[in-house]
């Protein structure tokens, strides 16, 4: 147990740095995503028939970026990284907690008396 205690630390470091490096990640995706959405919705607010706008509404700009959004494989592929790391995050997150409990429980023994081994 004494080791355990002495290697937890070190472990949790590296976890929380590795979270870091992944939220990082995630927020990199996420402003790729969002620049490229506002491009399009500029495009689409952009066209025009006989001066008059195509998409006049915000329900049809939504579906038609919607539309753009499904046929470009980029962005699908950009959407599932996304995805992914977001799920890989969350995960991490569960075990730097399980190791940040094991800690605790390991020194609350020690205070005990319970930690000779």
């Amino acid at each position: 147990m004494k080791e355990q205690l002495k290697k937890l630390p070190e472990t949790i470091k590296e976890m929380r740095l590795q979270l870091l490096i992944d939220a990082s990640m995630i927020t990199s995706l996420q402003k790729r995503i969002k620049e490229w959405e506002a491009a399009e919705m500029q495009s689409i607010t952009d066209i025009t028939d006989n001066g008059k706008a195509v998409f006049s509404n915000d329900a049809k700009r939504q579906a038609e970026l919607l539309k753009r959004k499904v046929s470009n494989s980029v962005i699908k592929s950009t959407e599932d990284s996304l995805t992914k790391m977001q799920l890989k995050y969350e995960e991490s997150k569960i075990e730097l907690m399980f190791h940040v409990d094991m800690q605790e429980n390991y020194r609350a023994i020690a205070r005990l008396g319970g930690g000779e081994q």
